[in-house]
């Protein structure tokens, strides 16, 4: 009986390439299960580190204020910008607004809002 066994599926690593082991286990076996540990934690916002309405497991397209290359944001900083300087508008806003006059206002209102 070999003593190198993999602690998540029991079978023998003796015969497998030191690269693909972590300890005495499969690495495919422990990525599996770090991987299912971490689908249900909680998504924390990439710039303030509060927590989002979202765990890890949600795809990107099911989720609000994700941008791809950055990450998840709360509402909060997605609805800041990137600086002060910044206002990231809502998309639903332009294109429910054909006058521009209104579109202003509205806006400024979004502006007045949203700010610290």
């Amino acid at each position: 009986m070999s003593e190198f066994k993999c602690q998540y599926c029991n079978k023998d690593t003796g015969d497998v390439d030191f690269d693909y082991l972590v300890g005495y286990d499969h690495l495919s076996c422990a990525l599996e299960v770090e991987g299912k540990a971490k689908v249900n934690e909680v998504e924390a916002c990439v710039l303030c580190g509060k927590d989002t309405p979202y765990v890890k497991g949600t795809h990107i397209d099911f989720r609000n204020h994700y941008i791809e290359g950055a990450g998840q944001l709360c509402q909060s900083c997605y609805n800041r910008g990137t600086s002060r300087e910044h206002l990231a508008i809502p998309t639903y806003l332009i294109t429910d607004t054909p006058n521009d006059q209104e579109l202003g206002a509205k806006i400024r209102k979004f502006y007045y809002d949203n700010r610290d």
